[in-house]
């Protein structure tokens, strides 16, 4: 007999999704854990296995007890165990919320961060789980350095249960060296704190990063959910993605070439919109919100126009698919157009100012650099910095790749504003 396994974490209960106009309940990540219980229930798994960050911070204890315990009540009645690490963000509410003695069905790994192990039976069917809970909200180092199983049994299905940053050595959140999971006698590892699904490793081990099952923002793209294992022996294991997340945002991109007037631009845009989300219609049953960023691509002669024809339909565009109710929405408009120059190398050869504009464009286009785009990073950077040192955006990432990351936005953004420049000098030339 096959046991079932619904896997997941990063719900961070107490959040809401971005850029959703209404203020709708499926926004909320406790109405996608609702969705979470009822799918188990409906479907008779076994197990719930929650890989940390369930809850958001220690500060939506109150938000997040209701919902919380209110699953673990009704997983409780129709027999369903709950096996669940500790993550940054949960590690010390966590276990103020789970109540082991009123739901005897929970069962929190790894506290103060020692390895736990424990079983599960159904049965003559057994799976062994063993997890490691965050001590606190930084970890440093690499849980496995503190890894002692030796009573796992090898004749036994071992899942593991670990929040924490795979190949990243420099991480706050328990670093973890990937070829730590090939070392010990566990078929499959499911990890938490990576909101993006990502299959690791397929088999022998299996490592998965299941992702957030309830997409928070812009960031978050595609399908969203749960993952569903099914065990026939430790040499079967099979994985669905189970697709619950009432919110999906998705990012497409529109050659606005030879589109000149305002009507052209607005028919290429809502077309492709709409072509786009009924391409995905199979997958928008649960959908309720379906958020796209639009990236405008092409050459233009009139890129301020463009700016202005197409602004408003991020406050106004709002459309729903009959079918399945799903309603679209657009959150943010990105600028990829080039400035529309018959010969931009002969340009670039002038002293004009739109000679400085076409040369700073095909040097950044190279990954290359001019004097007056120089200048403008430095005359940036002082705007940018107070900005991340606002008390707003805190605390943001410092490292040399963080600085990489913003020098390389910094000169898209450049490269945008001298395109748009050199289309109105040529305009007002002509």
């Amino acid at each position: 007999m096959a046991l079932t396994i619904l896997a997941t974490g990063d719900i961070h209960i107490g959040k809401k999704s971005s850029s959703i106009k209404r203020n709708a309940e499926e926004g909320a990540t406790k109405y996608t854990w609702n969705r979470i219980i009822d799918y188990a229930i409906k479907n008779s798994v076994d197990v719930l296995a929650l890989t940390g960050d369930i809850v958001d911070q220690d500060n939506r204890y109150f938000e997040a007890i209701g919902p919380l315990q209110s699953g673990f009540e009704r997983l409780k009645q129709s027999n369903i165990a709950v096996y669940m690490v500790a993550g940054n963000h949960d590690f010390d509410v966590l276990t103020q919320l789970v109540d082991s003695e009123r739901y005897d069905n929970v069962h929190l790994l790894g506290a103060n961060g020692i390895w736990e192990i424990k079983m599960f039976s159904k049965g003559e069917e057994k799976i062994q789980f063993i997890g490691w809970s965050f001590p606190n909200r930084h970890v440093s180092e690499d849980p496995f350095l503190k890894f002692e199983m030796s009573e796992i049994n090898p004749n036994i299905t071992t899942i593991g249960l670990l929040h924490g940053d795979v190949g990243v050595a420099d991480s706050k959140y328990a670093p973890i060296e990937f070829n730590n999971f090939m070392s010990h006698p566990v078929q499959a590892w499911i990890l938490g704190h990576i909101h993006k699904p990502q299959i690791l490793n397929n088999s022998e081990p299996i490592v998965y990063y299941p992702g957030s099952p309830h997409a928070l923002s812009a960031k978050e793209y595609g399908v969203h959910g749960p993952i569903l294992l099914t065990i026939q022996s430790q040499k079967d294991i099979q994985i669905e993605q189970i697709p619950l997340s009432p919110i999906r945002y998705e990012s497409i991109s529109v050659d606005i070439t030879d589109k000149t007037d305002e009507a052209s631009v607005r028919d290429a845009v809502t077309s492709q919109l709409f072509e786009d989300a009924q391409s995905k219609i199979v997958e928008l049953d649960r959908v309720s919100f379906l958020i796209y960023d639009i990236i405008l691509t092409g050459q233009h002669s009139r890129i301020r126009d463009l700016e202005i024809w197409i602004s408003p339909i991020v406050d106004d565009y709002d459309q729903e698919i009959d079918s399945t109710g799903t309603r679209i929405y657009v959150r943010k408009i990105l600028f990829d157009v080039q400035a529309k120059v018959e010969n931009m190398q002969e340009l670039a050869q002038e002293s004009s100012p739109a000679g400085v504009l076409a040369r700073t464009i095909i040097a950044l286009q190279r990954g290359e650099t001019t004097d007056f785009a120089d200048n403008l990073l430095k005359e940036w950077k002082p705007v940018r910095d107070s900005i991340r040192e606002s008390g707003t955006y805190q605390p943001l990432r410092t490292t040399e790749r963080f600085e990489l990351e913003q020098n390389k936005e910094s000169k898209q953004y450049i490269l945008k504003e001298c395109n748009r420049i050199l289309t109105e000098l040529i305009e007002q030339q002509n």
